[in-house]
């Protein structure tokens, strides 16, 4: 008896899925779903995924290549784990840029080029999470991510935002995510920086990115001076 022969998958499609697993296990590096401290099972990710290996392997590839993810003695890949002077760096570098997205976008609400509904459904999350405390963490870190990417979006720079997305995929490869010392005052940092965005106040959004960096940083810090 012959065993049927599979089409081979197209090209394109290969292409398609591999771009898929590269977005997704990006947003999985930002979340911290892919953990620091284990071998990455293709197995498992693709069952996840709902792809193939092959494509879920050209992902991991490109994510290697990106010195983002590691090869363990036995050949396996993990996420690779940065220093203390590189976290710091990679801080110190988000708030140079991130404070001038958030200045970029702010001009660019002034200017009418900002649908004002998209800031202020993220306005209105964000006063939910306020109201609750700051948690679930989770709800806190999905905001998080989704106000840096609206700013990045009004900013309109694509060199900026991908600058960006590499600093803060790179910041995850630290350590494994903790609450902040003080979730209430994360959220108090996202509403003042909408509010001075969606005000069309450049040097007011700046200033307040700037200080919700500085407080991520002054957070750890107090983190590692305690262990």
């Amino acid at each position: 008896m012959h065993t049927a022969i599979q089409p081979a998958e197209p090209p394109a499609a290969r292409a398609s899925m591999a771009d898929f697993a590269y977005a997704s296990l990006h947003d999985m590096l930002l979340t911290h779903r892919l953990p620091l401290d284990a071998p990455i099972s293709e197995r498992h990710l693709a069952g996840e995924l709902g792809i193939s290996r092959t494509p879920l392997r050209e992902a991991l590839r490109r994510l290697e290549g990106e010195g983002l993810l590691a090869r363990l003695p036995g050949g396996l890949l993990a996420v690779k784990r940065i220093g203390v002077e590189d976290f710091l760096e990679v801080l110190q570098m988000r708030r140079l840029l991130e404070g001038e997205a958030a200045a970029t976008a702010a001009d660019a609400v002034a200017a009418g080029q900002v649908p004002a509904g998209i800031l202020e459904a993220l306005r209105r999350r964000i006063v939910a999470l306020l109201a609750a405390g700051g948690r679930p963490d989770a709800g806190r870190l999905a905001a998080d991510l989704d106000l840096h990417r609206a700013i990045m979006a009004a900013a309109g720079n694509a060199t900026l935002a991908r600058m960006l997305q590499d600093l803060r995929r790179r910041m995850m490869l630290f350590t494994p995510p903790r609450p902040p010392d003080s979730p209430e005052r994360s959220c108090a940092d996202y509403l003042a920086i909408l509010d001075a965005v969606a005000a069309g106040d450049a040097a007011g959004a700046r200033a307040a990115m700037v200080a919700h960096v500085d407080a991520l940083r002054t957070g750890i810090l107090r983190r590692l001076a305690s262990l």
